[in-house]
């Protein structure tokens, strides 16, 4: 790369921060009570919405980690983009009950939520809150690690000056303006991702003209070897490559398609944009929008992981080092203008998804842990005391992401799966399901703690899991069976200790 191009991404890529903060910095105006600046509650309209929760969800993972997965596995990942319609199943499933009890009550968080649910189950609300703090610290460190590093080799700089800059920026604006300032800002950035993607899918079809060229391609091409930088590079196609599951056990496969699509309902990037929603009439469209949004920058990632086998294979690239590369190796082919909404989309994806969980993580700290443990602070002083956590946390994420690589990779083995472990008890089965007691949610918190704390010790030293299956899929399990389980056989907030309120949104 030339570098000419390398200063035209920083100037593109600067500019989509600069926009950034401005539209954080004029959104603090509306963050003027706990609802808006921790909930950004019942404030925005469907098409900011769901641009948010997009560019929320489709983290760098989405953009650059599945078409790595693709390229090297074939279709193992293909059926993760199944998960668009998630969107639209968890609006309609769960989407108008959230958002109802917004109307009924003050909700500024997802510990309020669950606070009017469970009558004010402190035990709830603080094991909650440690579950999703440590999902939200591990998403928000993995996301500075990867993104500083890609662009510190991208601009030559050091990965800690980079990290600064980007993450620095973006903690400033997120501490000013917090949810208001988030929601907005991901908007923003959602847009940039949407943009990028419709570019590089046209992209696709012009270099290949279509899947039944990438299939003959993949299915024909046998090995190919080049030398890059000095290292022999060999990429081994097949028929199999092609096939439903890919070349890896149909298990695997399944597990991708299998928890985004029901992740998706239980991440608090979806959860909270559904009380973000102005006009609760809105929430068809706002499923609709969000699953159009995201089939985008879903697709962008597939054909990003084809256009580069098709590539490879047809010997107009060498192979790759690194599945990674699939993405940028593509956009080098393509040309600037293809890399300038490249890099941006990772940008934004990634700062999306970090300004997400830096609010997330220093709301817990600041208003729904110390409420939990008895602490009750009026409004003005959570407010201040969240900015400065913001910034605490921020700092702390970025040299903690950038200091600590091992402690980072142990810690990005949460995210996904442990947010599932703790919401889907609180929130899937608390909202869809009368009977789902004080006390059988409890436990299944209890439970998803321990496990997701044993899982990732018992990880570290290889064991294997039944199946073959990632070990979140046993703790969301376990973490489920047993919710239910209690439940069976306690009432806690059911029956007639059911909040009448709470009752009539679950009858929706």
């Amino acid at each position: 790369m030339s570098s000419g191009v390398k200063y035209l991404i920083m100037a593109f890529s600067l500019g989509m921060i600069v926009v950034s903060f401005i539209i954080g910095w004029t959104a603090k105006k509306k963050a003027s009570d706990a609802q808006s600046f921790f909930g950004g509650t019942a404030l925005f309209g469907p098409i900011s919405v769901s641009l948010s929760t997009v560019a929320a969800v489709a983290s760098a993972f989405a953009v650059v980690g599945v078409p790595g997965i693709i390229y090297s596995f074939g279709n193992t990942m293909t059926l993760w983009m199944l998960s668009s319609a998630a969107f639209a199943m968890a609006y309609f499933a769960i989407g108008k009950k959230i958002r109802a009890m917004a109307e009924v009550a003050p909700i500024a968080s997802l510990g309020d939520i669950a606070d009017l649910r469970f009558n004010n189950h402190r035990g709830i609300k603080a094991t909650l809150s440690i579950v999703l703090f440590i999902g939200a610290i591990a998403y928000l460190a993995s996301q500075i690690s990867a993104t500083s590093a890609l662009f510190a080799h991208l601009l030559g700089w050091n990965p800690m000056v980079a990290g600064f800059f980007i993450f620095g920026i973006l903690t400033v604006y997120t501490a000013i303006s917090g949810e208001v300032g988030g929601v907005l800002t991901q908007a923003f950035q959602g847009l940039i991702m949407v943009v990028a993607g419709i570019i590089m899918i046209a992209a696709f079809f012009s270099i290949t003209n279509g899947f039944g060229s990438v299939v003959e391609v993949v299915s024909t091409a046998g090995k190919v070897t080049a030398t890059v930088d000095g290292q022999e590079v060999t990429k081994a196609f097949s028929p199999g490559m092609m096939n439903a599951w890919g070349i890896l056990p149909g298990s695997i496969a399944m597990t991708w398609m299998f928890i985004p699509i029901l992740g998706t309902m239980g991440q608090p990037q979806v959860l909270t944009r559904m009380y973000a929603l102005k006009n609760p009439k809105d929430m068809p469209k706002l499923g609709l929008y969000a699953a159009v949004g995201h089939m985008i920058v879903g697709f962008f990632a597939v054909t990003m992981a084809y256009a580069a086998l098709y590539l490879v294979g047809k010997g107009i690239i060498p192979p790759l080092v690194k599945g990674d590369n699939a993405i940028f190796a593509v956009a080098d082919y393509v040309g600037v203008y293809a890399q300038l909404f490249v890099y941006a989309a990772i940008l934004a994806a990634s700062m999306s998804t970090a300004s997400m969980f830096l609010t997330l993580s220093s709301n817990i700290i600041s208003r729904d842990l110390p409420s939990a443990l008895g602490k009750e602070l009026d409004s003005k002083k959570q407010i201040k005391i969240s900015r400065v956590i913001t910034f605490v946390i921020g700092i702390f994420a970025i040299l903690f992401a950038l200091t600590s690589g091992e402690a980072v990779a142990i810690l990005g083995t949460f995210g996904w799966g442990t947010l599932m472990s703790a919401t889907f008890p609180v929130f899937i089965t608390g909202l869809l399901w009368k009977r789902a007691s004080s006390q059988g949610v409890y436990a299944g918190l209890i439970t998803a703690l321990i496990l997701n704390i044993t899982a990732l010790v018992l990880d570290r030293t290889g064991f294997k899991w039944p199946g073959g299956l990632p070990w979140y899929v046993n703790v969301i399990t376990a973490a489920l069976v047993v919710t239910v389980a209690v439940s069976l056989f306690t009432k806690g907030a059911t029956e007639k200790e059911l909040d009448k309120r709470v009752e009539a949104v679950i009858d929706l």
